[in-house]
């Protein structure tokens, strides 16, 4: 589980607004930041349910292709509007586009996976 200090890690990145950890089922396991914990309970259900496509995705290209390498997935963001959801395993960071530094984001997730 991810610790509070982990969330505040990755609340000191570039256009950072919250940050938190779902379960493979889309529990809520902890946040932090300017979010509702409702809205943080529905972010984890939406990045779960991403997550899950994106690993049936993944598995349909690979017996496409015949190549492996795409499943599982490791990370994924999503982005709309001002902002956009970044994953890596099941700890993810919601961030202002126009203040995010994805490679900074992307490098600091990769450490809880």
């Amino acid at each position: 589980m991810a610790t509070l200090s982990k969330l505040k890690e990755l609340m000191q990145l570039p256009g950072a607004v919250a940050a938190g950890e779902f379960a493979e089922d889309g529990r809520l396991l902890s946040y932090y930041g300017d979010m509702s914990e409702k809205a943080a309970e529905i972010a984890a259900l939406m990045c779960a349910a991403n997550k899950a496509m994106g690993n049936m995705q993944a598995k349909g290209w690979s017996a496409y292709t015949g190549k492996d390498g795409f499943y599982p997935v490791q990370g994924f963001a999503v982005a709309g509007g001002k902002y956009a959801a970044c994953i890596m395993g099941n700890v993810g960071v919601f961030v202002e586009l126009s203040k995010a530094d994805f490679d900074k984001t992307f490098e600091t997730l990769s450490k809880y996976i």
